[in-house]
């Protein structure tokens, strides 16, 4: 098959500001950003407010299974939700999904600022906006990253694809710095209600913007819209040249897998489950689900204050200002980890980073015991927690660009959908777990708790040791040959007469399976 880096296109000879298509095509991945940082801001904020004494008066001051569900609801309605967006997303388009995801924001922010007013239920009625925030993240999520494997450049997918995950931690970057503010320094309930209430302006901005985001050239495809999908193709990755090589390219070999897939019935449950490429793409999604939220990290991103003041460090504003600063030092590891994987295989990276969890997660155990059994407090014990609580999420966030890029990259289009589905399903399921028992269990057993997770950090370890393919180079549609082998065959495009093929392509192409293989 033709190596696709070296077909010229009009982004090698334009400054970026000449290229309007792709400025144009800026404008759309935005959205993706935008929401990513809404997220981030979101999925960080409840943990800071749990440092607010309004906060926790308003809310009746919930502990244990009350705090445990309050984070988990969230998860659960979330998982209800996801069978539907995946109908939406297949059948509709991509954009519903994050529409949907710009109202759920806005309703569930504003019902959650009503907690704590006098005659009202504050802590039913905070979970009920937190129940129907839950629902808006979950479509966002599952659409979001299909949306930017799919729209996104070929020379800059896997960047931006990596990069996804950053603007989750950037939203946390000004969560930390807002609370610090609001509740370090306010002590009416305005110290929670100002950090809550700033969410609602970056939902309008989705809502407007969603407007003019084009389906995914792929859809277009998949429904018969080729000349759409061309059209869109030509302006935002040929610059409106409809003679560019690379755009023919991209063109053929979209139209040439959807047709192979379609004529399989490939979006099928039933075709799905038959093969065993496409269970070990299922597999894999959810492998990077049990990578993500069962390796430890839960428990410092929901209740980093407990792990504080499991070693005597419980000045609200000393655990804000913590929070603050971890949070620009997560964001700083992570940008890096996006260059990095410019050099460095997606599966490398796992194999490097797990054994550091490993081991913070050992120190967080001893530091936190040492202060536990100390008579009167170990200063230095705190400091040890501090100091591996930063180590343990600069790892980890290491490794978040590959833990939520893979599962949408290694679908084909016709499963795409339904792997984000599965994806989403484990993920709220582990998510609903880990936020609700971690509360419980921490509650009961302390700093013990940090053991549960080491065996599962060493199994997980394994798996991706014999389990996990690389696909580090691939477009979207060379990833199905890299899984698929002899049993997908992908024509190989002659970048000279558009829609024709270059001769001896059964060759080029089998001569790439054997090096895949």
């Amino acid at each position: 098959m033709l190596d696709w880096h070296t077909i010229p296109n009009a982004n090698d000879r334009l400054k970026w500001y000449q290229n309007k298509g792709q400025m144009k095509l800026n404008l759309f991945l935005s959205i993706i950003f935008v929401g990513m940082v809404l997220n981030g801001y979101d999925g960080s904020l409840v943990s800071g407010l749990q440092a607010s004494d309004a906060w926790q008066a308003d809310l009746g001051y919930p502990d244990g299974v009350r705090l445990g569900l309050l984070n988990a609801i969230g998860s659960i309605s979330g998982l209800v939700v996801g069978p539907i967006i995946t109908y939406i997303d297949e059948n509709w388009g991509r954009r519903w999904g994050i529409r949907f995801y710009g109202y759920t924001m806005l309703i569930g922010s504003v019902i959650g600022c009503v907690a704590g007013v006098s005659g009202a239920n504050g802590y039913g009625i905070f979970v009920a906006g937190r129940a129907i925030i839950g629902l808006g993240l979950a479509s966002f999520l599952m659409t979001s990253l299909i949306v930017v494997q799919e729209i996104t450049h070929p020379r800059s997918r896997e960047i931006v694809a990596a990069s996804w995950d950053s603007y989750w931690i950037l939203g946390s970057v000004i969560a930390a710095w807002v609370n610090f503010g609001c509740v370090g320094y306010i002590t009416s309930s305005w110290s929670w209600r100002i950090p809550y209430i700033i969410q609602v302006p970056f939902a309008l901005y989705i809502l407007i913007v969603v407007q003019f985001v084009p389906e995914t050239p792929r859809f277009l495809l998949a429904k018969g819209r080729e000349a759409e999908a061309y059209a869109f193709l030509v302006e935002y990755h040929g610059n409106g040249d409809a003679d560019d090589a690379l755009v023919r390219f991209e063109f053929d070999e979209m139209k040439e897998a959807i047709r192979i897939e379609q004529a399989a019935r490939a979006e099928k449950w039933s075709t799905i489950l038959k093969s065993r490429s496409n269970v070990r793409r299922l597999g894999l999604a959810s492998l990077m689900v049990f990578l993500t939220s069962m390796s430890g990290s839960s428990i410092i991103y929901y209740y980093y204050t407990t792990v504080f003041d499991l070693v005597g460090i419980t000045d609200a504003t000393t655990q804000t200002g913590i929070q603050a600063g971890l949070s620009v030092f997560t964001w700083f590891c992570q940008i890096v980890a996006v260059y990095i994987g410019k050099f460095v295989g997606r599966r490398k990276i796992l194999l490097y980073i797990w054994p550091t969890l490993l081991l913070s997660l050992v120190g967080l155990c001893v530091s936190s015991g040492v202060f536990a059994n100390a008579s009167e407090g170990d200063t230095k014990a705190g400091i040890a927690t501090v100091a591996l609580v930063w180590i343990y999420l600069g790892f980890f966030n290491g490794s978040n660009p590959v833990l939520y890029s893979y599962p949408a990259e290694v679908q084909t289009f016709s499963m795409r959908s339904k792997g984000l589905l599965v994806w989403n399903t484990v993920s709220q399921l582990m998510g609903a777990y880990t936020t609700w028992v971690d509360a419980i269990a921490l509650d009961a057993i302390g700093y013990k708790y940090y053991i549960v997770y080491m065996p599962l950090v060493v199994i997980q370890w394994v798996l991706v040791y014999f389990y996990m393919i690389e696909t580090k180079g691939y477009t979207l549609e060379e990833i199905a040959i890299v899984f698929d082998g002899k049993n997908l065959s992908l024509p190989s495009v002659d970048i000279l007469p558009a829609g024709e093929h270059q001769s001896g392509e059964a060759d080029d192409t089998k001569s790439r399976e054997d090096e895949n293989n």
